[in-house]
């Protein structure tokens, strides 16, 4: 007999999911305002995260140097601290309205659509990036090789990329109360991991014993500025000559084995590839075809021998000190002036094989056998002597050139070098920093294709790396659920912890995995980075910082459509916007670019943000009207697109013309939009306004204040609790003693770490310890945030 299918439970899930009112059209009601340690866990959750490992790698790649990291990230984040504080949320509370609400009401319907539904798509890119670097974590137990490439290799990591976006999607349609308190559990966990792995990082990198220490370590071994680099051109027949500038420390051709430290032979005459010739000097219209190169030292000049008579006292003088090495069984003159040369040039690393070793040592020995026959023989004999002792020594390498020819290519004029994808081939220092691809010709020179970062560069990165959040307007849909608009200080937790210890941190483990590995740093994938200097502690550390950044990121991009289907509920459109975002994840290529990705969409974003600060300021300072646009009954604000338009045409011609560099434009466009839009706006008819009029649509703070919401605002709030449950004497107990707990976790980590870093263990002993201490911890502080909202909840009652 055939049955009704029983729906009441999906019924029922989609009803519970409907009454997640997340305030998406009108403004938070005041009882739905939350404290400042939600804000606080969110952020420092949020940017003590997946972001962290790539952006403090990608420092040490792109050659930053020390006192640029230490000082510059500090005035950065200290601006976008400022700017969440002093813009973007006294704007918010004011409000109490998402950007995409308030500005619909600045821009008309049209200019909201396509201002939200870019937003959309950039946030879903930003939340698969962390996504891919969570996955990166969790292929490894898989035995999944690192994705560093543009696309995915491997069907393997596709289906655990799938995997973590269905875990992040579902935490994010929980909605903003469900990610604070995730949040708040992961964020101290999450900065015990970077500091520690630091700690433990350090002595594989080198020894400190105290601040002046750590400042020569990080100039020397972390940051140490750009790597191999072309300096001059010149053309030699059939082939241009590239002159490498001075390398820091030995020059290392990688192979596709690992080669024991110590015994990688001189990379003399070796091939490598990525080359590429042109016979146009014209780089940009250049026609390139792959070119052979190969790689030969530039020896020093060897002094000329005197011309003044021989003193014989000086040379018996030396023969008795090579004599007196040999009966000590050393090396001769010859082997120790090597080694002294390799020693000045890094005393950590000696890349010179031993059968470069052993040709000045035989010939030392053949040395001692002529002068021991000599000696046999009877008699002193200058003339023999003095063809014996006076040998010519090794010249010095002095520097390195490539020479790069192709047989299709009879006048070169420009090279194009690439740097090859896997380790094999790949020319690096002692510290692992390779050459760069890069364009050269005969008539130009030299020219990266990325350009080396600075200490403004550092600063200016520092600030717009949020920028589409703070200036952009965009942490709107967070702090309208602030008490005041100060609470915009808290993003300190985010900014300090995260953007500065945080990266300074992933600096130094980076640096540490690419000397283990003896692999360059952008060839190992954050994971890996993790897992070769935590162990397990490491994989979860990753697998966490990716969903705490991804989540609030894809709660912001279901924010962002939510205007585009008016009639979807939020937990519809955040789905939609998960599966999109998991899609973007599966390539890895959203990564490898994330620097330049996180410019180009604050800078896309940002002039949004200057348009809404004209009108919600400046308006009201010159007597002008509000949402002119909207009395008018406007689809579109024409100066509004007009100004945003001004705005990206200028980044768009400074970046083109290399006038700016990106990370610098922030500035000049924010302050062009501005103007741009308050003189076309005041032409448009914003400047009349009749009195008595008021907003149609934004309510003051008063009546924000006394609307009425749904009981149930967030997932799992319960508002009507029996007292009569609850034991007031027990459960402030059970909370702090598991609370203690938690804490006594986050303390032994650190403590463990501290004893690898003093010498007094060592990481693989102390790895499985810092994996049980972290389950330990996410038990405790679990039950300890349970007990602490039911206790909250009951006092509310």
């Amino acid at each position: 007999m055939a049955t009704l299918p029983n729906t009441s439970a999906k019924e029922s899930i989609f009803a519970r999911l409907d009454k997640l009112n997340e305030f998406e059209r009108q403004p938070v009601s005041a009882e739905k305002l939350h404290s400042g340690r939600y804000f606080a866990g969110l952020f420092a959750g949020e940017h003590v995260a997946a972001t962290e490992f790539v952006i403090g790698a990608l420092f040490v790649i792109w050659g930053a140097k020390a006192h640029d990291i230490l000082v510059g990230l500090l005035l950065g984040n200290a601006l976008a601290v400022l700017s969440w504080t002093l813009i973007c949320a006294p704007i918010a509370v004011q409000s109490r309205l998402t950007l995409y609400w308030y500005l619909r009401q600045i821009g008309g319907p049209v200019l909201t659509v396509v201002y939200n539904l870019l937003n959309a798509v950039l946030y879903c890119i930003l939340a698969g990036c962390m996504i891919t670097v969570a996955a990166s974590a969790v292929r490894i137990p898989f035995g999944i090789p690192p994705q560093t490439g543009v696309l995915p290799t491997d069907p393997g990591f596709v289906v655990v990329v799938i995997i973590v976006g269905a875990v992040v999607v579902t935490l994010a349609i929980l909605g903003f109360k469900r990610l604070s308190q995730f949040a708040v559990v992961c964020s101290p966990w999450m900065l015990s991991m970077f500091v520690c792995g630091a700690l433990i990082a350090l002595p594989s990198v080198g020894h400190v014993r105290n601040w002046e220490t750590f400042l020569a370590v990080a100039n020397e071994r972390i940051w140490t500025g750009t790597g191999p680099k072309v300096v001059n051109v010149s053309q030699q027949g059939r082939a241009l000559v590239l002159e490498l500038g001075p390398i820091q420390g030995h020059l290392r051709v990688l192979s596709e084995q690992q080669v024991v430290r110590g015994a990688d032979p001189l990379p003399i005459g070796v091939t490598v590839p990525g080359f590429f010739l042109s016979e146009e000097s014209d780089g940009k219209a250049a026609s390139f075809v792959p070119a052979e190169a190969r790689l030969e030292p530039i020896y020093a000049e060897t002094p000329a021998a005197p011309k003044t008579a021989i003193n014989w006292k000086n040379l018996t003088f030396v023969s008795f000190l090579e004599n007196a090495s040999n009966e000590n069984g050393k090396v001769g003159q010859q082997a120790s002036s090597l080694a002294e040369r390799e020693s000045a040039a890094g005393e950590s690393q000696p890349s010179v094989g031993e059968a470069n070793q052993e040709r000045p040592q035989q010939q030392t020995r053949s040395q001692r056998r002529r002068g021991s026959r000599a000696s046999q023989e009877g008699g002193e004999q200058p003339e023999e002597s003095s063809t014996a002792l006076p040998m010519p020594a090794t010249p010095a390498i002095s520097g390195w050139r490539i020479i790069v020819e192709s047989p299709q290519v009879t006048s070169p004029q420009s090279v194009k070098y690439v740097m090859p994808k896997k380790r094999a081939g790949v020319i690096c220092d002692e510290n692992f920093v390779p050459l760069q691809s890069f364009q050269a010709s005969i008539t130009d020179g030299p020219r990266a294709m990325r350009s080396p970062i600075g200490f403004w560069h550092i600063v200016f990165f520092a600030w717009i790396c949020n920028l589409a959040m703070h200036l952009g307007l965009s942490d709107m849909a967070i702090f309208r659920f602030a008490k005041r608009s100060w609470y915009g200080l808290y993003s300190a937790f985010g900014m300090f912890l995260g953007h500065y210890i945080a990266w300074i941190c992933a600096g130094i483990m980076g640096a540490a995995a690419a000397r283990l590995t003896m692999t360059p740093l952008m060839q190992l994938d954050s994971g890996q980075v993790a897992y070769l200097i935590l162990g397990w502690a490491g994989v979860v550390a990753v697998v966490i910082a990716g969903w705490t950044t991804s989540n609030p990121t894809l709660y912001r991009a279901g924010l962002a459509l939510q205007i585009l289907t008016p009639n979807w509920p939020r937990w519809v459109v955040t789905l939609l916007a998960g599966t999109i975002t998991t899609i973007i994840a599966c390539s890895p290529f959203v990564f490898i670019y994330l620097l330049d990705f996180v410019g180009i969409y604050g800078i896309l974003l940002m002039p949004v943000g200057a348009i809404v600060v004209v009108e919600h300021w400046v308006f009201p300072l010159l007597g002008w009207r509000r949402f002119w646009a909207t009395y008018r009954g406007q689809w579109l604000n024409i100066p509004a697109i007009l100004a945003w338009g001004v705005g990206l045409g200028l980044a768009l011609v400074c970046w083109k013309f290399q006038w700016l560099h990106l990370f610098f434009l922030v500035i000049p466009v924010w302050f062009a939009t501005a103007l741009t839009y308050l003189i076309l706006a005041g032409l448009g008819g914003a400047a009349r306004k009749t009195e008595g009029e008021t907003s149609p649509t934004t309510p003051s703070s008063d009546s924000a204040g006394r609307e009425s919401t749904p009981a149930s605002t967030f997932a799992g709030e319960k508002k009507n609790l029996d007292p009569g449950t609850d034991t007031p004497g027990r459960r402030p107990l059970l909370m702090y003693a598991f609370g203690f707990a938690a804490m006594v976790c986050l303390l032994g980590s650190y403590a463990f770490a501290w004893f690898v870093f003093a010498g007094y263990s060592t990481a693989e002993d102390v790895k499985p310890t810092l994996l049980y201490l972290a389950l330990a911890y996410f038990v405790s502080g679990v039950i300890y945030l349970s007990l602490r909202e039911r206790r909250t909840a009951t006092s509310a009652a």
